[in-house]
Formats: C-alpha cells, structure tokens, sequence
C-alpha cells in the first residue's frame, strides 16, 4: 500500500506524461513548480531502479521530453509499481564488484573502434562519479597541470557541473591515469604533433576536450528549453556510453551503475552521506541514501549485540535446594 504522498507523486508523473507543464500542474495541486519537478524526477528514477523503463537511459530518467517520448514505457513500469508488481522486470545490479570491475573495463576495449579512450571512458565515471555529460565537457586543464602532470585534487567547475555548482574532481585512481595517459598519448600521435618534453599540458591546448567523438571531434553539448527552463544534453556522449555497454553485455549496467558502485564503495570507507553527494553532484540526502544498500532497522541493529562466549549460561552455579547461590561464600 502507498503512502498518500507516493501516490500524489503518481498522479503527477501521470499529468506530466499526458503533456501539462510543471508549472499547470503546481497550480493545480496547489504546489510549488519545485516540488513537482523534485516528485517526478525522484518516482521516473524510483521506477528505473525498482522496476526497469525500457528503452529509456537511466541518465535520462530526470528530463520531461524524454520520459514522453517513452511514455508507454513509463507507464507500464508505473502500473507494476503500483500493483507492486517487480516480478515481470529484471532490476539492474545495484553495483559492481572488484571482478564486475575487472570484467567491464576488459570488455570496454573489445570490439571497439577507440578501445583506449572506451576503456577511459568506464575508468573516469569509476574513479570521479562524474556523470557523462560532465565527462563530456571536460578539457585538459581539468586533468593536467601546466607542467603536464596529473591534477590529481581538480574541480568540476560549474560551467560542467550538471547542477551548475563547482564540487571537487578527484584523479588519484592510478588505474585510472594510466588508462586516461594511454589514450591522451595515442591521441597525440594521432594527430602527428610531436611537443618537447617540456611543452605545457603535454602538447595540448588547456581549453582542448578531454574526450573527443568517433569523429576526433569535441562531443556537442545541447540545451534544450525544457518548460521554460534550460537543460543541457548530450546525446553523442549518452550514445557512446550506450555502445560501450552494449559491447560489455553485463546486463543492467549503465552509467547510474558506475556512479553507484562509487557511492558503494565510497560508504565502505566510512563516507557520509553530505561527503558521497558532494563527490557524486547529488544535493539531497535523500537521494544518495538510495543508492547505498539497505540499512537495518533498530530492532535487527539490537539484536544479539553481544555474546558472551567465555561463560555460558549453562555453566554458571545455580541455587541449591535452600534457594542459595552454590560455590565459595
């Protein structure tokens, strides 16, 4: 059974998918846009996580115009959900382990026609948590110090940040520098430029893409006026990620994986929750606690807290017929 607040998130996911904006939609509940906007973006990613939307990237799970588009997918999802019916959809993992890992990055590079950068491409989402329309926007300088090492403590700046606010960007995966150096060498021999060894940025331009398309080309990043509002996209880059999951064929994995399997490992750590958003560009709380494994209740956290194996119940002195405590007095 439904809480009243899921089940006013319900009808307003379905009002939104029947073509009435944010705005017609607050005016009729008597809601603000915000919150309606938060409650259909929070239940499209609930049913993507619980139930699967087919056809639909979970990366894109938060834009009106794509849930649209996957209307009738949206809407049989909706329907299980709601009968609480998960049995006829197979959930994606919810992250990946060390041999998962193993086997993506491996797969990542077979039947490629750019294997270095695919591999880069699994190894960055992995290592930072940033999601592909900010990898798509990264340029050297995010990665390279002037004198062409790693920055190994960067930012992503708020000109990339999907929620337009700066948060820091870590590179200290080595496995991760090693596969991003690989394919920035490559690319640089590519290209037949040949800097000396002491050329800034490793002979790159510091405003140069960090990744560039099939076409050696910077990916195109669109803004869409999504209910008045701007939103950025990049389908190059989703449609990348897409034929490197498809080459993987591990089932379920997408980019939402890696970037659990970052929150994951990340609380493992003893991270806290304001730490894994910060890292992850995720504001409310909320929101990362689903994507850490369940927590236990109090009652299962109080259960057997202790045992006390060096004296046994069994084993203590019981009182004798006169109702006295046996042993030395």
């Amino acid at each position: 059974m439904h809480s009243d607040s899921t089940r006013l998130s319900i009808v307003i996911l379905r009002a939104v998918l029947a073509g009435m904006t944010y705005d017609a939609v607050a005016t009729t509940h008597g809601r603000t846009r915000t919150e309606i906007e938060r409650r259909v973006k929070y239940l499209a990613k609930m049913l993507q996580r619980q139930i699967g939307i087919e056809g639909l990237n979970p990366e894109a799970a938060g834009y009106v115009r794509t849930l649209r588009t996957h209307r009738r997918a949206v809407e049989t999802a909706l329907g299980c959900f709601e009968m609480g019916d998960t049995r006829l959809t197979r959930a994606p993992p919810r992250n990946l382990t060390d041999q998962d890992v193993h086997t993506v990055i491996h797969r990542a590079g077979l039947h490629s026609p750019a294997p270095l950068r695919d591999m880069a491409l699994i190894h960055i989402v992995l290592a930072t948590g940033a999601r592909p329309l900010e990898v798509a926007r990264f340029e050297i300088s995010d990665y390279l110090n002037p004198d062409g090492t790693v920055r190994a403590n960067s930012e992503i700046r708020a000109s990339v940040s999907v929620n337009r606010k700066a948060r820091p960007l870590f590179f200290r995966s080595s496995a991760a520098v090693r596969a991003i150096d690989a394919y920035l060498a490559q690319r640089m021999k590519r290209c037949g430029r040949h800097p000396g060894a002491d050329a800034p940025y490793r002979g790159f331009e510091p405003s140069e893409r960090l990744f560039l398309n099939d076409a050696s080309e910077p990916y195109t990043v669109h803004c869409l006026d999504v209910d008045g509002r701007p939103r950025f996209l990049c389908r190059q880059m989703l449609d990348t990620y897409r034929k490197i999951f498809k080459r993987i064929n591990l089932r379920g994995l997408s980019a939402l994986i890696l970037r659990r399997t970052v929150a994951v490992r990340l609380d493992a750590r003893g991270a806290d929750v304001g730490q894994i958003g910060l890292i992850l560009g995720i504001a409310e709380k909320q929101a990362v606690r689903q994507l850490l494994p369940r927590r236990p209740d109090i009652a299962e956290l109080m259960t057997d807290l202790y045992s006390d194996f060096d004296s046994p119940a069994a084993a203590l002195p019981g009182p004798d017929s006169r109702g006295r405590t046996s042993g030395n007095s």
